[in-house]
């Protein structure tokens, strides 16, 4: 594949996620507030699965998502790989759960909860 389908196939897909996160925003939106984090956590895990990225060969910098790269190995029967790419999109949960909770703790510490 050349560099500039590479590009433009990567611009559609994120424009595409960008837009299913929209969805899937506007869909949890009219949960009720005793549930707003389960609400934050569910848009994290959509965000985390649609934007997160794996290397797909070894020494070179051909990017793919994630959930695609770990299905992919699964159908294969590339359970090791397959792992890799569950335990960095796990990490990367981690991760975004942390800048939820710090954004929690900051709204409180700043007296900017919302009514």
């Amino acid at each position: 594949m050349e560099l500039p389908a590479y590009v433009i196939a990567w611009c559609l897909y994120l424009l595409s996620a960008l837009g299913i996160v929209i969805v899937f925003w506007r869909m949890t939106r009219n949960l009720k507030w005793q549930w707003r984090r389960t609400r934050r956590a569910l848009r994290a895990f959509t965000a985390v699965v649609l934007f997160t990225p794996l290397n797909i060969i070894d020494g070179e910098l051909w990017l793919a998502p994630a959930y695609l790269v770990g299905l992919y190995d699964v159908a294969l029967g590339n359970m090791d790989k397959a792992f890799e790419t569950a335990s960095f999109m796990g990490a990367a949960f981690v991760l975004m759960v942390a800048v939820i909770l710090l954004e929690s703790v900051l709204r409180r510490l700043f007296g900017m909860e919302r009514a």
